[in-house]
């Protein structure tokens, strides 16, 4: 005889509703989490302003992450080249692939699809907020050591500072879909 096994329950979220949280300079707006799917994946809705978000060179050691970009771009530094992706595009790095992350204008708003578990960093590092708004500035001194403790736990490695040149990276003259190579 098969063990029954409890299932995750159907749910709809409007589009301000979930855990709200000002997280690492930006929005993070927890759509499903994998408590509520059975562990199957986390869905967060990131939401931010260009450079709110520039993460440095790290890798994950067990988790995948994949960006589907709804509104704005985001710049995904990965194999020593940096890539664009706008409205309509995905992005994706696998574990063990170190990479870094960067939203790159204004109103972006993308979809953050991860391994199960990895959406608590949110939870534990960002402030809860009652409405989905982004926040005006970046992390303070207590969030990055709520981050520096979250670090020590999980399967995340940092290997160095952002490989972005943000003065560089952000010529107006760039399109999304781009694969741009950088010496960094």
């Amino acid at each position: 005889m098969s063990e029954e096994t409890e299932a995750a329950e159907a749910f709809v979220k409007t589009v301000d509703e979930g855990e709200a949280y000002h997280a690492l300079g930006a929005l993070a707006l927890l759509k499903a989490t994998s408590e509520e799917t059975d562990g199957a994946f986390s869905l967060v809705e990131r939401r931010g302003d260009e450079d709110s978000v520039v993460t440095p060179l790290h890798v994950h050691r067990s988790a995948d992450e994949l960006w589907y970009v709804l509104d704005g771009e985001i710049r995904l530094f990965v194999d020593g080249r940096v890539r664009s992706a706008g409205p309509g595009d995905t992005a994706f790095a696998p574990r063990n692939v170190p990479h870094a992350f960067r939203i790159a204008a204004d109103g972006t708003r993308c979809l953050l699809f991860v391994s199960p578990g990895v959406e608590t960093l949110f939870s534990e590092v960002g402030t809860p907020v009652e409405e989905a708004t982004v926040p005006t500035d970046g992390p303070d001194d207590a969030e990055l050591a709520r981050l520096d403790s979250f670090l020590a736990d999980a399967d995340v490695e940092m290997l160095g500072p952002s490989p972005f040149d943000t003065d560089a990276d952000t010529d107006s003259d760039a399109s999304t879909h781009t694969d741009t190579d950088t010496d960094t």
